[in-house]
């Protein structure tokens, strides 16, 4: 049986005028979240608004989680407008659970 190469979390990065979007699909888990948490910590300080669309997300774990709360109380002491955005519903029912609403983008 052959090994799935796939990375865990994939990233890509769109830079538009008025803001950053970082798209991620995959899984923000214990193995991936310093990977979330290094490509955020480099877009911060360029102040420009950033989105973290978590549409492909299947999984986060509560390491995950704590990674969002890092990156957004970093950005947040750095001046930086940080938030997540379309969580599945798998995402959103952590989201609930934690009750970590204002890190993400309204969606109504």
């Amino acid at each position: 049986m052959a090994a799935d190469l796939t990375p865990a979390l994939q990233l890509r990065i769109e830079h538009q005028p008025e803001l950053t979007i970082v798209w991620c699909t995959g899984k923000v888990v214990i193995e991936t979240w310093a990977q979330l948490l290094a490509t955020l910590s480099h877009l911060i300080p360029d102040g420009k608004p950033i989105r973290v669309d978590l549409a492909n997300v299947d999984f986060v774990d509560s390491v995950g989680i704590g990674g969002f709360l890092s990156a957004w109380a970093s950005a947040k002491k750095a001046g930086c407008d940080l938030k997540f955005r379309n969580p599945n519903k798998r995402v959103q029912d952590v989201v609930e659970l934690t009750k970590l609403y204002n890190l993400f983008e309204d969606q109504n």
